[in-house]
């Protein structure tokens, strides 16, 4: 995998990067939000992971997940997904760990570093991914073939059902796509 790892304290970082490199990760370390920002930015950068500090001067990790959740290739899915985030922190109010789940961390762990929760961490959110992407294209592998059957058979009716089933199916992602994304020109 390659991950970013953003942290303003040298050591903290270093510390991160090394049980990363230990994992045989490629990881590329930054020691500020602004920094990190302009390494997700970077034309062909296509990070798997960001693991970043909460508490840093400028940008904190808060700001740098809702900053690059508006860079280009991100707030248009089809170009690029937006990696996960781990928040790595010293902070324990618990008010402010909520409101970092609710922006969409993945995840959160608490320094020092525990590294078998760093990689139950990562593992999950690997196998949350491989998961997803593997039901997607199972299913539409599925209705693909389903298709096909109904060609080859000749069961004008149950194309129309179908057809009228994936039109509703859709919308429904049109509708979606337009809430999420107002400014976005989707079309089908």
């Amino acid at each position: 995998m390659k991950i970013l790892v953003v942290d303003d304290i040298k050591y903290n970082g270093i510390l991160v990067v090394t049980e990363l490199q230990r994992m045989n990760h490629e990881v590329v370390f930054v020691l500020s939000g602004m920094d990190a920002l302009r390494e997700l930015a970077t034309k062909g950068s296509n990070f798997d992971l960001v693991i970043t500090d909460l508490m840093m001067p400028g940008m904190d990790g808060m700001a740098l997940l809702k900053n690059t959740t508006n860079l280009p290739q991100y707030k248009d899915q089809a170009l690029m997904t937006l990696p996960p985030f781990i928040l790595l922190t010293a902070s324990t109010d618990v008010n402010r760990l909520v409101e970092a789940k609710l922006a969409g961390f993945s995840d959160i762990l608490l320094k020092p570093l525990d590294k078998i929760r760093l990689k139950h961490g990562m593992d999950h959110i690997v196998s949350q991914q491989v998961t997803f992407e593997r039901t997607l294209a199972q299913t539409l592998d599925s209705v693909k073939e389903m298709i096909s059957q109904i060609k080859v058979r000749g069961h004008l009716d149950a194309a129309k059902t179908t057809a009228g089933y994936l039109q509703v199916m859709f919308q429904d992602l049109y509708t979606y796509v337009e809430q999420e994304d107002p400014d976005d020109t989707f079309e089908a």
